[in-house]
């Protein structure tokens, strides 16, 4: 289905007579005309008014280098939409000097596709009315009324819209714990932290792997308290959810959840059911505790999971099982994990256009094309769109044998359209099925992966409501505070600092540049209108 769109060409019906004067510069109209140079009426026939070629300009970001300006895909992309239309791909370790440098000496093209990690530019040049505000396009284009009011916010100031958001997904991470280790033990799934302590202190001393040997543990950790076990926003370091008696909302870090959350690290460290050594071991470290056998429970997301660890977890227990852990019922009555982001770059278009609405729309009418989902168990060369976009099969493409498309081309001989785009993220709707486990081929993996999806169709998310703010104070200090603030709950969790000591150190956080983020971060949260949690 195509989220775009159509201009329909002008029809003008011919009413004016044709006179017969010898110095009538009018074309021929092919109409024999009368004896006696009498008047001719005209015929119903219609002409169509052309299309004008619009030249369209851009420029976003890429890892790896860009394909050829005359590439196969090029030509059949201005063919298609008949339109001179140019991305320029940067090298993503330049594009943040390249583009700064287009906009402050005024050649900014009529688009830019930013990096989420550029949403501080984006708003700074939002900000300086630099961009097309595009409220009144919206309701002309499907697939831009198909993005969620909460997906908006983040590009929105002072009431304008001036980004439109690429899709990246909102279903949330959980937790995996070792099926075959509760079965042994006889232990239910937890559903509670008291439960996951018990369970995290029966897989430390109850030898769940049945192997005689006192090796294993529960909850692989590591440094910076990462993976964070959050079984909702209600605990979750990164997510403002909880708000003080003004109805500010406030960072998670300095949260009463994070504080039940800290304390429950600090028991299971007391009992040695977590990774010992955690202050201090790194991100693959902590991979391996898990997929060594050595822990019972670990991160697990919808997509970017590593197949090749889980082969070598089962290489060592080829009987593992897993199960994916629902959210936690909150003390306040919440249940459910937060949204993702929500998106993964933003498209922003030159305020200059705004003379030339045709050209916007064109512009849109492109970018809406290149959104369209395919669902990869349906790829088929008979859906027209699929395979243009993939540059034809046999061609650009062919499937394989599980129906995944196989380019037979490298970027860089430049066939397939797709390549051309300014942006060829395809647009996943709450409708349509992302269908995450065809990512992956180990059969316990998948089933895993579609345990997450299950559940993130279960319960509704919490959006929070922060994303997209840039803080002057928290560029400034927020660094350094997150880090001391990670350093001193590491110290709790393993008794070198009281957690008594809580508000001692929220205290310090404040004092430190804590409060002007605070401050900063909820006047933009009122500034668009967010006043209640959002929870869909």
């Amino acid at each position: 289905m195509h989220r775009y769109v159509k201009k329909s060409l002008v029809l003008l019906a011919l009413t004016m007579a044709v006179t017969a004067c010898s110095n009538n510069n009018t074309p021929p109209t092919g109409t024999e005309k009368p004896a006696g140079g009498a008047t001719a009426e005209p015929t119903a026939a219609a002409t169509e008014k052309p299309e004008e070629t619009y030249k369209i300009t851009g420029a976003t970001y890429i890892f790896g280098n860009p394909p050829p300006k005359d590439g196969r895909g090029q030509q059949m992309l201005n063919e298609k939409f008949n339109v001179d239309y140019f991305a320029e791909k940067i090298p993503n370790d330049n594009f943040v000097e390249k583009i700064t440098a287009m906009v402050a000496g005024g050649n900014m093209p009529d688009q830019i596709s930013f990096r989420a990690a550029n949403i501080d530019l984006f708003n700074r040049w939002a900000k300086q009315n630099a961009f097309l505000p595009l409220n009144d396009y919206i309701e002309e284009f499907d697939y831009l009324k198909e993005i969620p009011d909460e997906l908006w916010l983040p590009f929105t100031v002072d009431g304008k819209i001036y980004g439109i958001p690429t899709w990246s997904p909102v279903e949330s991470q959980s937790f995996m714990v070792r099926k075959d280790w509760l079965d042994n033990l006889g232990l239910e799934v937890p559903t509670s932290y008291e439960e996951l302590k018990e369970v995290a202190i029966a897989f430390t001393n109850g030898d769940p792997d049945k192997n005689g040997q006192n090796d294993t543990y529960g909850l692989a950790i590591g440094q910076n308290i990462n993976p964070t076990f959050s079984m909702g926003p209600y605990w979750q370091h990164d997510t403002w959810y909880h708000q003080d008696a003004e109805g500010n909302f406030l960072p998670g870090l300095i949260s009463d959840g994070r504080k039940e959350l800290i304390q429950f690290f600090s028991d299971l460290y007391a009992e040695k059911a977590l990774t010992s050594d955690f202050a201090v071991v790194n991100w693959a470290d902590t991979n391996n505790e898990f997929y060594s056998g050595k822990a019972g429970a670990f991160l697990i997301a919808v997509r970017g999971m590593s197949q090749d660890y889980m082969k070598t977890l089962l290489e060592i227990n080829p009987g593992a099982e897993f199960v994916v852990l629902e959210p936690f019922a909150a003390p306040d009555g919440s249940q459910g994990f937060s949204a993702g982001q929500g998106y993964g770059r933003m498209l922003a278009l030159n305020a200059k256009l705004a003379d030339n609405p045709d050209k916007v729309r064109k512009m849109l009418e492109i970018h809406g094309f290149s959104r369209n989902y395919y669902q990869a168990s349906k790829n088929s060369s008979d859906n027209e769109d699929f395979d243009w976009f993939y540059g034809n099969e046999g061609t650009g493409y062919t499937l394989d044998k599980n129906n995944t498309r196989v380019p037979l081309n490298e970027p860089a001989a430049g066939v397939e359209p797709f390549l051309y785009f300014l942006d060829s993220t395809a647009w996943i709707s709450a409708d349509d099925d992302a269908e995450y486990p065809r990512a992956y081929s180990e059969p316990k993996l998948i089933e895993a992966t579609q345990q997450l999806v299950d559940i993130n169709k279960k319960y509704k998310l919490y959006y929070p409501p922060h994303v997209g703010i840039i803080s002057p104070a928290e560029i400034e200090f927020g660094p350094e505070l997150t880090q001391m603030l990670m350093n001193e709950q590491t110290k709790m969790i393993t008794g070198n600092r009281p957690i008594s000591d809580w508000d001692a150190m929220v205290t310090e956080y404040m004092d430190r540049g804590g409060k002007k983020i605070i401050e900063e971060y909820n006047a933009e949260i009122k500034a668009r209108g967010y006043s209640d949690r959002i929870w869909k």
